[in-house]
């Protein structure tokens, strides 16, 4: 699978049904995620942070998929719970080859989110 967007959706496909071990399949081993508070490279430290991020997850709502080429964008909204009691716009940058998701720049408003990354 070539195609940046089918490999986004079905990355996303996966973590919407909570489904890491599946999802971990589109991630390549050099993975770098880029995101507002912290930076992750590899998938298992990603992994780890998503898998934080879906306990206060209720749902992601898919609004579209964009490609071209090797890159897609993914823009959704993050519906969360307790603690985080918001619904955030998400866009996603992706930039993928050989099928697997090898980069990722994300973007949204962090003010909900800012105490969890806040030291204590």
């Amino acid at each position: 699978m070539s195609n940046a967007g089918d490999v986004v959706k079905l990355f996303y496909d996966a973590v919407r049904a909570n489904d890491l071990k599946t999802a971990r399949t589109f991630l390549g081993d050099d993975l770098v995620f880029v995101g507002l508070f912290e930076t992750y490279r590899g998938p298992a430290a990603y992994l780890q942070a998503l898998t934080g991020l879906l306990s206060i997850t209720v749902r992601i709502d898919v609004k579209t998929i964009v490609a071209q080429g090797d890159e897609a964008a993914i823009f959704f909204d993050l519906v969360t719970k307790a603690p985080i009691d918001a619904t955030t716009f998400v866009a996603e940058w992706h930039q993928v080859t050989g099928g697997k998701i090898r980069r990722v720049q994300s973007a949204f408003d962090g003010r909900p989110f800012a105490a969890m990354f806040t030291p204590k």
